[in-house]
């Protein structure tokens, strides 16, 4: 779907947010406030239209205490902006990189709501860093796209995009070239996320983890996360790209990080392969968030997900019976996988 190349790419109610069990044993930070603070008036967390403001709300974290650092340029002159929250001397450095992949638009505003939260309660043991927006030109493109009234049509047929994933490893893109300069300046990363979406009608959620990652650790977080999804969002039990061949897990499948020998001109490697070569991180993961999840398309082929997308983007209907995932419970389910995995890196 969306993960390491544009090739493969066939292109609702809200979850209670867990009490993560480490975490609120740590000194004074009780992780359980950190998803109160957004919805204590009962209002929605973020909406769609919030990716015309992006540059604002970044900024409006340096406001309440974050680190807010341009790191490069964009082809087309826009800042390119690294966050950090936390103690800057903290042990332990969870990394996290949303947008590669422009379309895929939940990345910039799960990065961003995650922020909003780090700030008001910033951990004690663990440093954030992220890069919100890898692409800003390209997220801008589908940004001023959007309608008034977003609907799943509208986000599906969101089209500016570029495989800066894939060719990260290269000097093809301007953005990856800064990014990889900021990353090059950390001793340590001990968890890694590339946030991205499925960015279509899917079977089901899944997320990929690295063949390097801590065993221990994924099994913990592929059960926290499955014990809180919604019962209605499916958990896939294969990759329907065909990209991963082995699950971890219902949901979690393997991804294999090419040795440092094989990668070329003709093959480079993702920020996942530049992280793992680098650091050797114990959790590299990437989100696979599906705009609507259909069941009836757990055995179809990817040419059938494809085409059942092609005719919703086109006539805004399909034979197939589906559910939408509203954008609160999607950004919900990224922060939790995020969290979970923190649990580990604080416990470490």
């Amino acid at each position: 779907m969306s993960v390491l190349t544009e090739g493969i790419q066939p292109d609702f109610i809200s979850i209670p947010h867990p009490v993560p069990s480490v975490i609120s044993q740590q000194e004074d930070w009780n992780y359980s406030r950190v998803s109160l603070i957004h919805n204590l008036d009962g209002q929605q967390l973020m909406e769609w239209v919030d990716l015309k403001q992006l540059d604002t709300l970044i900024q409006q974290t340096k406001v309440l205490g974050a680190d807010v650092e341009e790191i490069g340029v964009s082809g087309e002159g826009r800042s390119i902006y690294a966050v950090t929250v936390g103690d800057k001397q903290a042990t332990r450095t969870v990394a996290i990189i949303a947008g590669f992949h422009a379309a895929e638009v939940i990345a910039p505003l799960a990065a961003i709501y995650m922020l909003q939260a780090l700030v008001n309660n910033p951990p004690p043991t663990v440093r954030f860093c992220i890069v919100p927006v890898a692409d800003p030109d390209f997220v801008s493109r589908n940004a001023s796209e959007l309608p008034t009234n977003v609907t799943l049509q509208a986000l599906l047929n969101l089209n500016h995009q570029r495989d800066l994933e894939g060719y990260f490893t290269t000097n093809t893109y301007p953005e990856c070239i800064a990014i990889r300069q900021w990353l090059e300046h950390f001793d340590r990363i001990d968890a890694y996320f590339s946030l991205h979406s499925a960015h279509c009608i899917s079977p089901g959620l899944f997320f990929y983890v690295s063949s390097t990652s801590n065993s221990g650790w994924a099994s913990k977080v592929a059960s926290q996360v499955t014990a809180t999804a919604p019962d209605w969002i499916s958990l896939l039990s294969q990759d329907p790209t065909g990209l991963s061949k082995k699950a971890l897990s219902p949901g979690f499948f393997e991804l294999e990080i090419p040795e440092r020998e094989q990668l070329n001109t003709s093959h480079p490697g993702s920020s996942l392969t530049f992280v793992v070569h680098r650091f050797q991180p114990q959790y590299v993961g990437v989100s696979e968030m599906p705009l609507a999840v259909c069941p009836a398309l757990a055995e179809a082929s990817l040419a059938e997900i494809d085409q059942c997308n092609r005719d919703f983007k086109q006539t805004g209907r399909t034979s197939y019976s589906f559910q939408e995932i509203d954008l609160d419970t999607q950004l919900r389910i990224m922060e939790n996988w995020v969290w979970t995995v923190t649990e580990q890196v604080a416990a470490a």
